[in-house]
């Protein structure tokens, strides 16, 4: 017995001082993160951290999965995909910002030969190729983190073979809320030593929303398994699926969210080189561009945004005419079926230019929940406006059913339904011209719906695009079709 009590006290003095490292790492990392590596709050199943080159992307890849590995403990299973095996272990891994270089946390064991770590609680990272999917096929995971998911050889097929591997619940079950361990006040001397070169985080000493924000799973009683994609954004359909499912959330950062860990001028020199070119918008700010063969591209956006900032800036402003509050219901819904997103977008019309005000679009609904959404935004901008607004819906997923749903929903507003007679890309055409003109302009944050937009002609199949379906229809409505109240351009 005495012998055995004597294991027992050198196993509890060993995981004390581990324990206390790990605290300081947790409380270390929430001063040091900026926003974009931060987990977001809510019930999402995939996370996206869109990033410019040295954005800090592999590093909160890095903590999240430390993290998660200290919950789960012994039984628990992460995969870790790269776009190869050596990226898998050169970045993910050994890389300066990686798995095994991370402050204050101990180090998982690697296990090379077995394509594997193991982290100090007993949990399991397993190395794995996005080349190969079918690899993919047999393990089980309680949670994933892949690696420059846009550099991968077939993400699509990568992607869904990963997450029908994600079924693991917790291996010791439930959770308890109180299991979850609070972060404890780092000391001076931890915080400084976060300026370490191997510490690849943004300056601990600037104050960060990282600090206030819970961890992804804190207070969850059950696990859920999770993805976190972190990557430099491309053109890609497999990229702008995910990013428009319900359940997933995104964080975005550009390089120089991260320039006080990068050398000195770099950014600077970056922008020198490639500045207001494409290179730059994806490599450095971390923007999904337009699609091949798309209608819309960068250059529209951003001449949509300048536009909106200077009629913001602009003084004195021309009055708003008319507004629209267009609706792409999601196919499906009325019969309760479930189906896509559904797209509410708001755009009024003065001094022969369409302004886009709004974008309200919402996934997962019923058709009362989406119809409510859709009289609720009405209701606000005919009361912020002074001049007539109406809704536009399509009725080609229910005809005169998406009127009813939305006047049961209370909506007072007039209701114009439209009908596609024509493909989605010949309905965009005219509206893309328009773009081109800069005759639209953008007011606030649309990156959602300006990212639909450049997908718009993309060929092959992918997320439906709601929300660029819903603005087309609003434009449409303003500035392309013959109300009677003045000239309006007629397209042929």
């Amino acid at each position: 017995m005495k012998e055995e009590g004597s294991r027992a006290d050198r196993m509890r003095s060993a995981v004390r001082p581990r324990r206390g490292r790990e605290r300081v790492a947790r409380a270390a990392w929430k001063r040091a993160a900026h926003e974009g590596q931060t987990a977001p709050d809510g019930d999402w199943r995939t996370w996206v951290f869109l990033g410019g080159r040295g954005a800090g992307k592999t590093r909160a890849g890095a903590e999240w999965v430390s993290e998660v590995a200290a919950r789960l403990g012994a039984g628990g299973r992460i995969a870790l995909v790269g776009a190869t095996m050596h990226d898998v272990r050169a970045v993910m891994l050994e890389g300066p910002s990686g798995l095994m270089n991370l402050p204050f946390r101990t180090a998982p064991r690697l296990e090379a030969s077995r394509r594997r770590v193991v982290f100090p609680g007993g949990a399991v990272g397993v190395m794995l190729s996005a080349a190969e999917p079918e690899r993919l096929r047999g393990p089980q995971f309680h949670a994933a983190w892949g690696d420059e998911f846009c550099a991968w050889e077939r993400p699509e097929e990568a992607l869904a073979m990963l997450r029908l591997g994600l079924r693991l619940g917790h291996p010791g079950g439930a959770i308890a809320r109180d299991a979850v361990p609070r972060c404890l006040s780092a000391d001076g001397d931890a915080i400084a030593r976060l300026a370490e070169p191997r510490c690849l985080s943004a300056d601990a000493a600037a104050p960060s929303t990282a600090a206030r924000s819970p961890s992804p799973m804190k207070g969850e009683e059950r696990w859920r398994p999770r993805l976190l994609l972190t990557t430099t954004p491309k053109p890609v359909k497999a990229l702008r699926g995910v990013l428009a499912e319900g359940s997933c959330a995104r964080t975005h950062a550009p390089t120089r969210a991260n320039a006080a860990n990068l050398a000195e001028g770099f950014v600077e020199d970056m922008l020198d080189l490639y500045g207001g070119t494409r290179r730059a918008a994806q490599e450095l700010e971390g923007v999904v561009l337009e699609a091949a063969g798309a209608l819309f591209g960068h250059a529209d956006m951003e001449r949509a945004r300048a536009l909106g900032r200077s009629w913001r800036l602009g003084g004195e402003r021309a009055p708003y005419e008319r507004a629209v509050v267009a609706v792409d219901p999601p196919a499906g819904t009325l019969s309760g079926e479930g189906g896509d997103a559904c797209g509410i977008v708001v755009v009024a019309r003065a001094a022969g230019t369409a302004w886009v005000l709004e974008d309200a679009s919402v996934a997962g609904l019923s058709p009362m929940g989406w119809a409510g959404r859709v009289k609720r935004t009405a209701d606000r901008w005919a009361a912020a406006l002074d001049c007539p607004v109406r809704v536009v819906a399509e009725a080609n997923q229910g005809g005169a059913m998406v009127e009813a749903v939305l006047k049961a929903a209370g909506l007072t507003q007039t209701v114009r339904r439209v009908a596609a007679t024509a493909g989605k890309r010949a309905r965009a055409e005219p509206v893309a011209a328009l773009y081109e003109q800069g005759r639209v302009g953008h007011l606030g944050d649309l990156t959602a719906l300006e990212e639909e937009l450049m997908g718009l002609g993309e060929d092959g199949g992918g997320a439906s695009p709601d929300r660029a379906d819903a603005l087309v229809w609003a434009v449409t409505d303003l500035m392309l079709t013959r109300t009677g109240d003045g000239p309006r351009v007629s397209w042929v």
